[in-house]
């Protein structure tokens, strides 16, 4: 690749010593075969334990109510990083946050169940139809003891 088109700062952080830096994550097994685990910047730390966003929305995926999952992390004031999700429900499905992070513990390891989940009827997209982390973070901090509504979501507080 010689570079973004007409993105020469872009081009030239993910162009360094004739590498492309894509930011994906994997491994290379025994047979030379790649295994793609996730990506840098969805990757979260916690406890010393890598947590890739699959491990936090499989099990979620798992309850009968949700559509789609998302996992997104912020970071507290100590610095230490926070997993939360947003799950998309059907219409009229409203399981309670303690029951999908019940689940998300019982179906998956204890580690990489959610801080918080916030419960949405659809989840927002950003302009590529990715998932809006920036906007699910906002959605998250606006948390503070009641029930907000926003972007149609109903979060559970």
């Amino acid at each position: 690749m010689a570079g973004y088109w007409r993105d020469p700062e872009l081009t030239a952080r993910v162009l360094r010593e004739g590498w492309l830096h894509t930011g994906d994550l994997g491994s290379l097994d025994a047979a030379g075969c790649l295994t793609v685990a996730g990506r840098r910047d969805q990757l979260a730390i916690i406890e010393g334990h890598n947590v890739f966003p699959h491990e936090v929305e499989e099990p979620l995926r798992s309850h009968p109510d949700v559509r789609e999952a998302v996992m997104f992390t912020s970071s507290d004031p100590d610095r230490l990083e926070r997993v939360h999700a947003a799950v998309a429900v059907g219409p009229g499905a409203w399981p309670t946050e303690q029951q999908l992070r019940r689940g998300a513990r019982e179906h998956g390891d204890a580690r990489c169940a959610p801080d918080t989940v916030l419960i949405l009827l659809a989840i927002p997209l950003n302009g590529l139809g990715k998932p809006d982390l920036p906007a699910l973070r906002a959605l998250a901090g606006e948390r503070s003891g009641r029930a907000v509504t926003a972007l149609g979501a109903r979060m559970v507080v």
